[in-house]
């Protein structure tokens, strides 16, 4: 594969060690390629080979999803004594990913690109999936050296919960699994989810499959469970280093300056269209996506944005590589 001829349509940045491919459609990180990789250039997350195949994606991969990621219960939205009921695209009646039109399925506008970075735009309208409220979102890829930094920022006309997330699929091995990645998250405590797939009360991560306190291997047995928000220490501030993915001479060091991260190891993933990098299947990557509270609006989480109060959301993730070491196991 050229990774520098990418597909038209395509937007490109690169670095001294990254390569990055940037799709409009759902500003999407589409691929990020690690250039020296012992075998040639190595994709480092899951992608379509074809930017149209996103256009039949439900997996949101690589999206941006908004306006609210994961799940709202019952779809519906209670404010100042106004309900609005919003697009039910779950199976169990929750609006998910901001519904089945959200932001991981519109063209975005481009506001800017340059060598090493990108900014997109979208104006979603009141009523738009049922949220209130008009809003504009703007997301920015930079690379910086060996970094990789998405920023969003959303601003609203009236009250609207917004939880922005990047929904992109990591395996830093370019193997069939994650067998051979070691994850270290920052956390001591995450909320499993009951049987409607929302959360539950907090719970020790002592002895579950959520226990990241210090790095160790993701177990095969575990894929199945691993999809819940874990509750990262400290819980607010700054920009911080929360967690550490390792897997075949590649380390990810991932900061964030939101509260939570929901780890998900892609079980119910199947594939659908022709890949680029790792085929897609159960297990085949770990999404670490940077949020907060998932249905929060139901749990009066402060999650809800105002005209006086902007959203921002910053990500940023730092490889290094030992291209001499087979594997960080």
């Amino acid at each position: 594969m050229n990774v520098l001829h990418a597909p038209a349509g395509v937007l490109v940045l690169r670095s001294e060690s990254l390569l990055a491919w940037v799709l409009p459609y759902g500003a999407r990180l589409m691929q990020l390629f690690w250039l020296h990789a012992p075998e040639g250039p190595r994709p480092l997350t899951l992608g379509f080979a074809a930017p149209q195949a996103y256009a039949q994606d439900t997996m949101s991969i690589g999206a941006v999803c908004g306006r609210y990621a994961n799940r709202i219960c019952g779809a519906a939205l209670e404010r100042d004594g106004r309900r609005y009921q919003l697009d039910a695209n779950h199976p169990l009646g929750h609006c998910i990913h901001g519904g089945s039109h959200g932001w991981g399925q519109r063209h975005w506008e481009l506001a800017s690109h340059r060598p090493d970075s990108v900014e997109l735009l979208l104006d979603s309208a009141h009523g738009d999936m049922g949220f209130p409220g008009n809003c504009r979102a703007h997301v920015t890829y930079r690379l910086e050296g060996s970094r990789l930094v998405w920023q969003a920022r959303v601003q609203v006309d009236r009250d609207c919960p917004i939880n922005v997330v990047q929904h992109s699929y990591w395996n830093l091995a370019a193997q069939p699994d994650l067998r051979g990645h070691r994850l270290w998250v920052d956390a001591q405590h995450y909320h499993p989810v009951d049987a409607r797939e929302l959360p539950q009360a907090a719970v020790p991560v002592a002895g579950s499959c959520f226990d990241f306190r210090r790095p160790v291997s993701i177990a095969p047995a575990c894929i199945p469970h691993l999809d819940a928000a874990m509750v990262l220490s400290p819980a607010h501030g700054a920009l911080r280093a929360v967690a550490r993915l390792e897997g075949a001479g590649v380390a990810m060091e991932l900061s964030t300056d939101r509260p939570y991260l929901h780890v998900y190891a892609s079980a119910n993933l199947r594939a659908t269209q022709p890949p680029l990098g790792v085929a897609h299947g159960p297990g085949a990557a770990l999404c670490l996506e940077t949020e907060d509270m998932p249905n929060g609006p139901a749990l009066d989480a402060d999650v809800w944005c105002r005209p006086q109060r902007d959203y921002a959301h910053t990500l940023a993730l730092d490889f290094s590589f030992t291209p001499d070491n087979g594997s960080l196991d």
